[in-house]
C-alpha cells in the first residue's frame, strides 16, 4: 500500500477507469489537455519569477475546480445515444396510459374478451390434459412410462397451430418451456425458442437471436426488418429494432432508424414497458461510466496541480534568464551554434512562430 494516500487514490481510480469503457473518455481528454495548458502556462510564470509557487497552485486549484464542476455536470446526464429514443418511450407509453384510462366501450369489451379467451384456454387446459399428453406422449423402446420429447412436443405444437387450437398450442408450449432447462443441444433450444414465440410477451432469448442476425446487415435489410416487425406487432422483433437503431453509429440520420422512431407508438405493450425500463437502465449505466472517466482526469488533474516538484527560480536563475533574453533572437534557420551575440526561440516564441507557419 502506498504511503502516499493521493497516489492510492490516483491508483484506485485509475483502476476503475480502465476497466469501464466509454465515449466520455474523448470529452474527458480534452478537458485534461485545456486543465494541462493552463498549468504549463502557471509553470512558464513561475519559472519566470512572475508568479510565486503558492499563487501558481491556488490558480491551478481553481482551475481543477472549474473542470470537475464542468466534467461532472456533463457526466451526470451523459449518454452517447440522443435523448431522442427515451423521449419516443416515455410519450408513447404517456398516450397509452391516458388512452387506456379514456377507453371507449368498445375498446373495454375487446379487453374483456381477451380476459375471458384466456379464462377458457386455462380451463381447456386442464379439462383436457389427458388428451394432450395421449397425444404427445411416446413410449420408449424398451417400454415403461410414457414420457413427452422434444420432438413430439414439436410435432404435437405444429399440428395445433394448424388447427387453430389454441389450448392445445398453450399447452405444448408450456411443457416445451418446462424441458428447456434439461436440453443442452442448440438447434433444439433454437427451436424451442420459435415455437414459444408470443407475439404479446418478452423472449430475451428471441431479441438476442434477431440481433446476431441483423447485426453487420445493410440499410435495406434493417428496413425491410423494421417494416415486418412494426406489421406483425412482435414484441421481440420491435425491441430488437429498437436496439439496432439506438446501436447506429449515425443515429436518426439513417432513414430506418427514423422509421424505428416514427414506429414507437405502434410498439406492443409488452415491448414498451421492457424498452423504457431497459433504456433507464442504459443510460444509467452510461452516466456511470462517464463519471469513471471524468473522476480519473479529476484526480491527475488535482495530482498535477499541486506542482510537487516545481520550485521558484533563484536570484541568479533570473538575472540568467533577463541576461539570456537581452539577446536577440536568431532567425528562423538561422545557424546559432557558434553565434554568441543570438539565442534561441523561448517556448512561448516557439509557439507563436508555428501558429504563424500553420496560418501560412
Amino acid at each position: 500500500m502506498s504511503l502516499n494516500p493521493n497516489r492510492s487514490l490516483l491508483n484506485l481510480t485509475g483502476m476503475r477507469s480502465h476497466h469501464e469503457d466509454s465515449p466520455f473518455q474523448a470529452e474527458a481528454e480534452v478537458a485534461l489537455a485545456g486543465f494541462r495548458a493552463i498549468r504549463s502556462d502557471l509553470e512558464r510564470q513561475v519559472r519566470r519569477g512572475d508568479l510565486t509557487v503558492k499563487l501558481a497552485r491556488q490558480k491551478a486549484e481553481a482551475a481543477a475546480a472549474s473542470m470537475r464542476a464542468d466534467l461532472l455536470t456533463r457526466a451526470d446526464t451523459y449518454s452517447p445515444v440522443p435523448r431522442a429514443f427515451l423521449d419516443r418511450l416515455v410519450d408513447a407509453s404517456e398516450s397509452r396510459r391516458k388512452a387506456r384510462s379514456q377507453a371507449s366501450l368498445e375498446t373495454l369489451q375487446r379487453d374483456t374478451n381477451e380476459l375471458l379467451r384466456q379464462s377458457i384456454i386455462e380451463q381447456q387446459m386442464q379439462t383436457r390434459a389427458a388428451e394432450f399428453e395421449g397425444r404427445s406422449f411416446r413410449r420408449s423402446v424398451g417400454g415403461g412410462v410414457p414420457a413427452p420429447t422434444i420432438e413430439s412436443l414439436l410435432q404435437f405444437h405444429q399440428e395445433a397451430t394448424v388447427s387453430g387450437d389454441d389450448s392445445a398450442r398453450e399447452w405444448a408450449r408450456r411443457q416445451l418451456e418446462s424441458r428447456r432447462s434439461q436440453t443442452f443441444v442448440e438447434a433444439d433450444l433454437r427451436r424451442i425458442d420459435l415455437a414459444c414465440d408470443r407475439p404479446d410477451r418478452i423472449n430475451p432469448r428471441l431479441i438476442t437471436t434477431y440481433l446476431d442476425a441483423m447485426r453487420g446487415e445493410d440499410a435495406d435489410a434493417l428496413e425491410t426488418f423494421v417494416a415486418e416487425a412494426l406489421r406483425s406487432g412482435d414484441s421481440n422483433a420491435c425491441c430488437a429494432a429498437f436496439v439496432l437503431a439506438r446501436e447506429a453509429p449515425e443515429g436518426p440520420a439513417l432513414r430506418w432508424v427514423r422509421r424505428v422512431l416514427d414506429g414507437v407508438p405502434e410498439f406492443p405493450d409488452a415491448a414498451l414497458a421492457a424498452l423504457r425500463s431497459s433504456e433507464a437502465d442504459a443510460r444509467s449505466a452510461e452516466a456511470e461510466g462517464a463519471r469513471t472517466k471524468a473522476e480519473f482526469a479529476i484526480a491527475l488533474a488535482d495530482a498535477e496541480g499541486r506542482f510537487s516538484s516545481l520550485e521558484a527560480p533563484t536570484e541568479a536563475e533570473l538575472e540568467q534568464q533577463e541576461r539570456f533574453l537581452a539577446r536577440p533572437r536568431a532567425a528562423l534557420g538561422e545557424p546559432i551554434g557558434l553565434a554568441l551575440d543570438r539565442r534561441g526561440a523561448t517556448p512561448e516564441e516557439f509557439d507563436a512562430l508555428s501558429a504563424e507557419l500553420f496560418e501560412v
